[in-house]
């Protein structure tokens, strides 16, 4: 009988703790996506089952992104719902999205984290927003996010504002103040190539040491368009880092950025636009390169006699546009001119703070190209795009791509709009590279076929995104 009595006791206490528990029946919740999933084939290159990018090395997707590999982002956000008047309510969000790639191969299907297809998954954004408060022009957020405005899409390109990180901004009407912290804790990084980490063992290890970044934007709204204003400062505090036999000391540094973009409606194609950048980077805030235009990684090699930046600089100019001419046909398309030099006094090569690489001191991005949309049906567009892409590293001669593609495309939707999504694509490239790129592999293709005047890849896609 006791035992009963106890078994009855310990079931009872337990329903009651489970009572405590509560149930989620929040209601004000949304989820969101972005991603791209498909196979493909490098024709003419070995191990294609795994085909890599036909675009020039150091460009990432600047030349077309047809050749992409599968990515996943899913979005999550909740929503808050103040107890005050509807006209002062502010807009209350919390957001966390996910992210999974892989550099090595297939993401999806009969792979995990411990196979060679090598999962990798970030949380890119995390972060509270509070917009209009109490019915105001005030706004704030605070976390990690993709802070950008934006991009180029036939290139993946976020040009001009590219600030995602983790930090705090304030915003009223149209000025917002925001400083980021950029860092990073991955003591395998070799990016940017002149700071160091000394966390695992004592040794300094190449790595992006946390520096502050502090923003500045305006945007002064036109009448069917605007133009935005952008100002940076980065500070790089002192470091030093010692073992049992070396001291390693480096000195705080800065860096500045100034730029404006002009982006203006085209009233009388509906959905179409026009904009044009143009951003100078000093010291450290030299940085974009890889595809990025991210300042804050910064780019080349450091002046190893006063272990400063002072000297670095960095252009970057874009156009690009979007022209709905009728019912029939849209053209999306862009130019890009990047001019970056480090802080040596080479004009070539010269080496790191830790004397382990030898680091391009300068170089020069050029590409344009364009993506015709043909609405041959609601259901069905043609996709056809011509990309043109320079790079040239040091004094080594351009390396020069000429790529077209076609992209027979299944809209299921059934919407004609450039934007519609999901698209189901059977897609085909063809690259011709110069001499020069050819014979130095200057290709993520080409260093997986080996010398090759021309580069071919032949893939299924699909793509979605749902906001």
């Amino acid at each position: 009988m006791k035992k009963q009595l106890t078994l009855v006791f310990f079931f009872l206490f337990s329903m009651h703790l489970l009572a405590q528990v509560p149930s989620t029946t929040n209601k004000l919740f949304s989820i969101g996506s972005y991603g791209r999933a498909g196979i493909a084939y490098g024709l003419g290159a070995p191990n294609s089952d795994f085909p890599r990018s036909l675009n020039l090395n150091g460009m990432g997707s600047i030349g077309g992104r047809f050749e992409e590999n599968d990515y996943f982002e899913l979005a999550t956000a909740l929503h808050f719902d103040p107890v005050i008047a509807e006209k002062e309510k502010t807009k209350i969000n919390v957001q966390a999205r996910f992210a999974f790639y892989t550099t090595q191969g297939q993401l999806i299907g009969n792979v995990s984290n411990k196979s060679i297809g090598g999962i990798v998954t970030a949380l890119p954004e995390l972060y509270a927003e509070a917009n209009n408060i109490m019915g105001s022009e005030w706004s704030v957020w605070l976390g990690a996010r993709l802070f950008r405005g934006d991009d180029i899409h036939i290139i993946d390109h976020f040009y001009f504002d590219d600030h995602s990180g983790q930090g705090v901004g304030i915003k009223y009407k149209n000025t917002q103040v925001s400083v980021i912290f950029a860092g990073s804790i991955d003591t395998t990084s070799t990016l940017p190539p002149n700071f160091y980490l000394n966390i695992v063992n004592g040794t300094p290890t190449l790595g992006l040491r946390n520096r502050y970044v502090s923003i500045l934007e305006h945007t002064m709204m036109l009448e069917k368009g605007y133009v935005k204003f952008l100002a940076e400062f980065q500070r790089l505090p002192s470091g030093n880092a010692q073992n049992a036999n070396t001291i390693y000391n480096y000195p705080a540094d800065h860096g500045y950025v100034l730029g404006a973009k002009y982006f203006k409606d085209i009233p009388s194609k509906p959905g179409s636009f026009n904009a044009i950048s143009a951003r100078y980077g000093s010291g450290i805030a030299n940085g974009g390169d890889g595809g990025s235009s991210r300042t804050y990684v910064t780019y080349g090699a450091p002046n190893i006699e006063t272990n400063s930046f002072r000297k670095a600089n960095s252009l970057a100019i874009t156009e690009t546009f979007l022209i709905n001419f009728n019912n029939k046909y849209s053209l999306n398309g862009y130019a890009i001119y990047t001019k970056s030099r480090g802080a040596s006094d080479s004009l070539n090569k010269a080496p790191d703070y830790l004397g382990k690489q030898l680091l391009f001191n300068r170089k020069q991005d050029i590409s344009f190209g364009a993506r015709g949309t043909w609405y041959i049906k609601d259901w069905l567009h043609l996709l056809h795009e011509f990309d043109l892409a320079w790079r040239k590293d040091g004094t080594q001669d351009f390396a020069q791509m000429t790529k077209f593609t076609i992209a027979p495309t299944l809209v299921p939707t059934a919407i004609r709009d450039v934007w519609a999504r999901p698209h189901f694509r059977l897609v085909y490239s063809v690259a011709h590279y110069n001499k020069f790129a050819a014979d130095n592999l200057y290709s993520p293709y080409l260093a997986q076929s080996g010398t090759k005047s021309w580069g071919q890849y032949l893939g299924a896609k699909v793509e979605w995104w749902l906001w």
